[in-house]
């Protein structure tokens, strides 16, 4: 079972959706989380910090550790990287505010149900397809291992 968690960004000015497998890791081992605006003003440390299109996602590894251990989940290579990828701690989606966008552009489809259920079926294939790809140009992370 996976909770969505909104946490606001260090600036407070933007919101991220975050997603937590299994619930083996919580909110708590993400030590900090920056937007693009408040993250040109953090030194990046690749040990502890993941970029993903210039927002930063900042990780108490110690209690990541620990939690993952618990778990019975190697963490020989524990790593940032291993965390937002495996989907211990990562965005709901492939970008900070997807589940925001997806739900109103899925709710626009919807209606189409209604009159041409082919037509509908054919555009939530297109649509879906085209978020993807456009995730994936744009550079997101887990867009690029779909």
């Amino acid at each position: 079972m996976c909770n969505n968690h909104r946490v606001s960004c260090s600036c407070g000015e933007n919101q991220a959706n975050l997603l937590f497998k299994n619930h083996i890791l919580n909110l708590s081992v993400l030590s900090n989380i920056f937007c693009p605006e408040c993250s040109r003003n953090v030194n990046f440390d690749a040990e502890s910090m993941l970029e993903d299109n210039d927002w930063i996602l900042e990780f108490d590894l110690v209690l990541a550790r620990g939690c993952l251990h618990r778990a019975n989940i190697n963490t020989a290579d524990l790593s940032p990287a291993f965390i937002f990828d495996q989907g211990y701690a990562s965005w709901n989606g492939f970008t900070p505010d997807e589940l925001d966008q997806r739900l109103v552009e899925r709710q626009q489809i919807i209606g189409l149900a209604d009159q041409d259920m082919r037509l509908y079926l054919a555009e939530i294939k297109r649509w879906g397809s085209a978020r993807v790809e456009k995730f994936r140009e744009a550079g997101w992370r887990k867009a690029q291992f779909c």
